[in-house]
């Protein structure tokens, strides 16, 4: 929509007034409450909703996650699925810090496929989204092994909080063999940041569950001297 900015000292009566109304009407959210925009979006997102090149729109999403706000979050979710642009446009929701990115980034599991679901998983577990550990559980167990299931395990060692730590489990003993490794990493990284945040109980637990499920290798051997530290 368009905004009006930099009122303060603009002769705005030469304006009509259902024009003024128009522009002001558009700066107001569907509850009443004016909208915080950051007035940098405006041009990418032109941009992004125009015809021009995959390369200027690739710049665009570059652009918004550097500064975007709610407005570019349907923008960008659009593009999720797009085979060239659906990379930039995830690392744009990524980036941002906003709460609707991450439940945008939820809600397109649904209709992606391969790599951009992948890339999806992914953005949810370095956004530590806590409210898609459900989501990553299933993944992680029913993918059957292969890009969607070891990007889910690692999302859910990123994420490391209470949940994701008994879906590990859950993958570390109910999963795919082929998963059961990757896994392993996972929890060695959501054991470390537990352990760092009141979680002792909760990593020693997930630690075991590695042994259990891992018996050998390096990822066993760096579990064993972990729980030998604590």
């Amino acid at each position: 929509h368009t905004r009006f900015r930099n009122v303060t000292g603009v002769q705005t009566c030469a304006l009509p007034i259902f024009l003024l109304l128009t522009i002001l009407a558009g700066c107001v959210s569907p509850s009443g409450t004016t909208q915080s925009t950051d007035p940098r979006e405006a041009a990418p997102l032109a941009v992004l909703r125009s015809d021009a090149s995959v390369q200027d729109k690739a710049r665009a999403c570059q652009q918004l996650a550097d500064f975007a706000g709610p407005a570019a979050v349907p923008v960008l979710a659009g593009l999720l699925a797009h085979e060239q642009l659906g990379d930039y446009a995830r690392s744009g929701l990524e980036s941002m810090a906003d709460p609707a990115a991450g439940a945008a980034l939820r809600s397109a599991l649904g209709r992606l496929r391969g790599r951009q679901l992948a890339g999806a998983i992914n953005s949810l577990g370095v956004r530590r989204e806590a409210t898609a550990v459900s989501e990553l559980r299933r993944f992680a167990l029913e993918s059957a092994g292969g890009p969607t299931a070891e990007a889910a395990v690692t999302a859910l060692g990123l994420v490391a909080d209470a949940a994701a730590a008994r879906a590990l489990q859950d993958v570390l003993s109910q999963g795919a063999a082929s998963v059961r490794l990757p896994a392993a990493h996972a929890a060695l990284v959501a054991a470390e940041r537990l352990g760092g945040s009141g979680g002792a109980a909760e990593a020693r637990a997930l630690l075991e569950s590695l042994l259990r499920a891992v018996p050998a290798g390096p990822p066993a051997e760096a579990a064993r001297r972990r729980l030998a530290a604590r």
